[in-house]
């Protein structure tokens, strides 16, 4: 996820991005714009990368431009960014209601103000999500993701399954060819493999899905997505005993 927070004054922006930071989670990348130009540089430099970005937290009374004017700008040019005013002046919310945007939060903000503008977004934000009990799949919003080869889905649920610790390419060659016999020809497709995932996720705006050591132990990024597993592990979601039985069904592997 991508959020901008532009404001004039240094403190305040350094207490809105420690509050968004709260709320959005580590993983979301900032981008901090300290007046109208640059905040508006970033959303077209964002847009003509083709992933623009997400939320847009805005400061109402800025020099130049104000803040109403950089979001006009800023729905022109990047129509699926949701816009929320953070302002000190409540005599703004005419104003603000009739521009149709996601949000309108009173300085200082807190974190209770802000997850709930967060939570009421005009623009739904489309997530990477990973479910492992049933077939396993892998999906961005509501759709499947596509991979380039069908052994890639194999390698990232063997990933999952080993929850961020690094996994070395011969345990991957293993996995996908048991005893045979190791060539170079095999030692490059782990790679291709590992290069299709990253560029199928990166399509989607999803960066640093799998990281790697040394170029042959490769592991997981937890953060960067949604895992019914790791939801069912930290005690936040609930898995019958019949569920537990589906378990990546598709892998005989993932039966232990």
């Amino acid at each position: 996820m991508k959020c901008l927070i532009a404001d004039d004054e240094p403190l305040i922006l350094k207490d809105i991005h420690r509050t968004a930071k709260n709320v959005l989670g580590e993983e979301t990348d900032f981008y901090l714009a300290s007046d109208s130009d640059e905040a508006l540089k970033y959303v077209e430099n964002e847009h003509n990368t083709g992933f623009d970005i997400q939320i847009a937290l805005l400061d109402i009374e800025m020099p130049y431009i104000s803040g109403l004017e950089v979001a006009k700008k800023i729905q022109k040019i990047s129509p699926h960014t949701n816009i929320i005013f953070v302002t000190g002046h409540g005599k703004y919310a005419l104003d603000v209601l009739e521009m149709y945007v996601s949000g309108f939060i009173m300085k200082p903000v807190n974190e209770k103000s802000m997850s709930k503008a967060i939570e009421n977004l005009r623009i739904p934000i489309p997530k990477l999500t990973v479910r492992c009990f049933g077939r396993f799949e892998v999906f961005f919003g509501e759709e499947p993701v596509n991979f380039k080869r069908t052994q890639c889905k194999e390698v990232f649920a063997y990933l999952i399954d080993k929850r961020g610790t690094l996994v070395s390419e011969d345990e991957l060659r293993y996995l996908l060819w048991s005893e045979d016999k190791d060539t170079e020809k095999k030692k490059r497709y782990v790679r291709n493999i590992i290069s299709d995932i990253r560029v199928a996720l990166k399509a989607l705006g999803v960066d640093d899905v799998i990281i790697n050591n040394n170029k042959t132990f490769y592991g997981i990024n937890k953060n960067k997505f949604g895992c019914d597993l790791y939801d069912y592990l930290e005690g936040k979601k609930k898995i019958s005993d019949e569920e537990k039985m589906t378990y990546m069904e598709q892998f005989p592997w993932a039966e232990l």
